[in-house]
């Protein structure tokens, strides 16, 4: 990987091309919108105590979906560019708690919240940056924050509460490819970006994937304003200790955006 870095950074400046595009030369891009977004997972072999209550079993978390705003600003001379964005997100669901927690043993139903932020800022470099397309790397850090992940199992009137994660952040590395190109005399432009990384982070073996694809359209006679309708998927894996508590679990999310954005 870092052969590769190497690379991105001696062949970019030869690559880079002035141009109009949202990517060329001295620029600036932000937006702001509403994801549309699913969630849902599997947490297996939960192992723990929280607030005196022990807890051992398997999780399911049916999926829900939720609005929530995504944000993102982008700036850099080409061929080098800095970027942050993120999302909040917070639901509940239904499932199944199949385990012992307190007096409670067996198959209980379970009703799941999930509530986080995350976050990513980073670099990119691209290795071809032209005036109709560039392609380049990126490199960054995801902060995953659980503001609160807890679930509570219920047997008829009998229902005990367990909290998994509270304020806990999980900074995540990211490595990952991007690409953008625009589409002539149409005012489109079409961009995707795959990320993602294993590591072992504060004594949780993660795995991390996510795939961006986005499609923006600019207005005739206008070279500063955009629409953006896009689709984002992250498949967040883990193993280990969090909090007092072992979990071997899955998170997935997934769901289209809408945005506006602004081009300097």
């Amino acid at each position: 990987m870092q052969r590769l870095a190497l690379l991105a950074l001696l062949l970019a400046p030869s690559c880079a091309i002035p141009g109009d595009a949202a990517w060329s030369d001295l620029h600036a891009n932000a937006f702001g919108g509403v994801y549309n977004l699913t969630a849902g997972g599997q947490i297996d072999n939960i192992s723990g105590s929280a607030g005196g209550l022990a807890a051992s079993g398997d999780l399911n978390v049916r999926d829900e979906t939720e609005n929530t705003l995504r944000y993102g600003a982008r700036f850099g001379f080409a061929p080098v560019e800095v970027f942050l964005s993120g999302f909040s997100h917070e639901s509940t669901h239904g499932g199944t708690f199949t385990g012992s927690i307190g007096p409670l043993s067996g198959t209980s139903d379970a009703r799941t919240v999930l509530d986080f932020d995350l976050q990513r800022v980073g670099v990119g470099f691209d290795v071809v940056n032209t005036p109709v397309a560039r392609v380049g790397l990126i490199f960054g850090v995801d902060f995953f924050a659980f503001n609160d992940f807890s679930f509570t199992a219920s047997q008829g009137a009998l229902s005990r509460s367990y909290t998994i994660a509270d304020n806990e952040d999980v900074p995540i590395p990211v490595v990952g490819v991007r690409g953008d190109v625009g589409l002539p005399l149409t005012g489109l432009r079409a961009g995707a970006e795959i990320s993602g990384f294993q590591a072992d982070v504060e004594d949780v073996d993660t795995e991390f994937l996510d795939l961006d694809l986005h499609l923006g359209w600019e207005p005739a006679n206008n070279d500063w304003f955009e629409l953006i309708v896009g689709y984002r998927m992250i498949e967040f894996q883990f193993d280990g200790e969090i909090d007092d508590t072992n979990i071997d679990g899955t998170i997935d999310l997934d769901g289209l955006y809408f945005a506006i954005g602004i081009v300097f």
